[in-house]
């Protein structure tokens, strides 16, 4: 794993986060996305968004997944 991709989740711990994270539909989009290890060029293609939009979901997604925990 590279520091750009999130880690895997059991659908109980991704629940959890969705719940407690307050995310945006963007941000939960790319979340399911990323935890089905997709590529951020993969999932900016999949999304129609450019690999730096989808860079900046990938911070403010793992920044409120660490909030959390």
């Amino acid at each position: 794993m590279n520091k750009n991709q999130i880690p895997n989740f059991l659908k109980h711990e991704l629940d959890f986060f969705v719940d407690q994270c307050n995310f945006t539909d963007r941000e939960k989009q790319f979340l399911y996305l990323s935890n089905k290890e997709e590529t951020l060029e993969s999932i900016a293609e999949k999304l129609d968004y450019s690999v730096s939009t989808v860079n900046r979901i990938s911070k403010r997604v793992k920044n409120k997944i660490m909030k959390v925990l």
